[in-house]
């Protein structure tokens, strides 16, 4: 499949930030998601400030993987 939108790149953040909440944010519809903020993004910055160390440990993980693979590729 495809992969996970990085973080550092302007063009995928709402992107990025809809999918970390999918991932680790209980939910059972979209409004759960994106509850009373105007964006994805202002949603997850919300959920990030407030999540456990052990979740913000993971999506720390998964941009790390990210620039893993950029340097790689450089």
């Amino acid at each position: 499949g495809p992969a996970l939108p990085c973080h550092d790149h302007d063009a995928s953040h709402e992107c990025h930030a809809r999918l970390m909440l999918i991932f680790f944010f209980p939910w059972r519809s979209v409004h759960d998601l994106h509850q009373q903020f105007h964006s994805w993004l202002q949603a997850f910055n919300h959920f990030h400030a407030n999540c456990s160390e052990q979740i913000c440990e993971i999506i720390s993980n998964m941009q790390i993987l990210h620039e893993c693979k950029d340097s790689r590729d450089d």
